[in-house]
């Protein structure tokens, strides 16, 4: 037992010298029952926001149940990891990586921080200046330390599908089914939208409106519905500015666009004024990442027809439908299509459909009949045929990989 605890002794500290080598993550050691034994942070301040969070109640009640990485989210995009050791199957050592922020952090939602987590006065000032130190690590990244982490203290090789990810409310049981409007769902919708910018999707409105309703926007505390909208959409902004660059869009365009949207939103009176604003600003970033990727030898009433595909993929698609619409008989746009495109017309109302139903398999606890019904499939086995056949799974097997993630 003893070479035992010391050969993780040993991979820790190799551990802590990586994980300060570019992103200064903090390392932190816990009894089961969840006293700090050791840290290599400075700021014991991180542990009782820790604590303030419910993480660690919540981190002591799911160690007697997994084995496997716990990752964990609080307000700001904090996030922390648990890596539980067992020694003849009990409980006996947590170790916890973070917090990290998983994106930049504006100051307001700092200093707004100080009230939620009911910081002293005369800290205040310090506990702004430790934040604004935290590392920021996208969760990618952050999962690779982690999976590294547990392999430091088990010797077992998971894969991220195999993190466990905290329920929507730490005070909950690890037990519990998650409610509608969870935090993962709203991430997994965040990360929908980002990444149709990303693609240029021109299904834009359903999922902007569907992502809408899954949650209020940003936690500020504050009771000023204009402040609260203020920082949601001016934040929402700032991560599509990001991804409308990684699209390729020039950061000088992009940024500039950015900021623009974000001083209008900023002089908004009203809570509608803003939502308008923040619809045309994520609808002005797909826009122009589609026009980006567009083929220039793609004609035009070929492009039209696949934007219109795209843009309609939860309404009735057919050839004659689409022929009819830009004036083609059904042969010839069958042919032109397939020539310019690379693909039938078929097909690709198909991927569009798929697009869409990942989704909805992601934010929505739409049962796979619904999906199937809402996205025109002549029935539930046939659209699980085709899911299959495009993403190499079935809907079911994406839906729980992705609230794995």
């Amino acid at each position: 037992m003893a070479s035992d605890t010391l050969h993780i002794e040993e991979n820790l500290a190799l551990m802590e010298q990586l994980l300060q080598c570019g992103t200064n993550i903090s390392l932190w050691k816990y009894g089961s029952d969840g006293h700090l034994i050791w840290t290599n942070s400075n700021h014991l301040v991180l542990d009782r926001i820790f604590e303030n969070t419910g993480n660690k109640a919540y981190m002591i009640r799911c160690c007697t149940q997994y084995t496997a990485p716990l990752v964990m989210g609080g307000e700001l995009g904090l996030m922390w990891c648990a890596v539980f050791e067992r020694r003849n199957n009990t409980p006996w050592t947590i170790y916890v990586l973070g917090p990290v922020f998983n994106s930049e952090i504006s100051t307001a939602n700092l200093e707004q921080s100080v009230l939620d987590f009911d910081i002293n006065r005369a800290w205040r000032q310090g506990y702004l200046d430790i934040m604004q130190g935290l590392p920021v690590v996208p969760s990618t990244l952050f999962f690779q330390y982690v999976l590294m982490t547990h392999y430091c203290v088990t010797g077992e090789r998971l894969t991220r599908s195999d993190l466990h990810f905290q329920k929507w409310n730490p005070d909950e049981t690890a037990g519990n089914e998650e409610p509608e409007h969870d935090r993962m769902r709203v991430w997994l919708a965040e990360r929908a939208l980002l990444n149709m910018i990303r693609e240029g999707n021109l299904n834009y409105q359903s999922a902007f409106s569907h992502a809408n309703l899954l949650s209020s926007g940003v936690r500020t505390g504050s009771q000023d519905p204009i402040l609260h909208a203020i920082v949601t959409c001016t934040s929402f902004t700032s991560l599509c500015v990001r991804e409308a660059i990684q699209a390729g869009l020039s950061p000088d365009t992009a940024y500039r666009v950015g900021d623009s949207y974000i001083q209008s939103m900023i002089q908004c009176k009203t809570v509608t004024e803003l939502r308008s604003i923040n619809h045309a600003m994520y609808e002005d970033f797909v826009m122009r990442v589609h026009k980006h990727h567009n083929n220039p030898n793609v004609s035009a009433l070929i492009q039209n027809c696949r934007d219109y595909i795209e843009s309609h993929s939860d309404q009735p698609l057919s050839l004659s439908i689409l022929a009819k619409r830009i004036g083609y008989s059904e042969s010839h746009l069958s042919r032109k299509f397939k020539q310019e495109i690379g693909v039938s017309v078929t097909a690709y109302i198909q991927h569009a459909r798929v697009e869409w139903a990942k989704f909805l398999l992601m934010t929505t606890a739409y049962p796979v009949s619904k999906i199937a019904l809402e996205l025109h499939f002549c029935s539930s086995s046939h659209f699980s045929t085709v899911f299959q056949e495009i993403t190499g799974k079935k809907p079911q097997q994406f839906r729980r990989e992705m609230h794995k993630i």
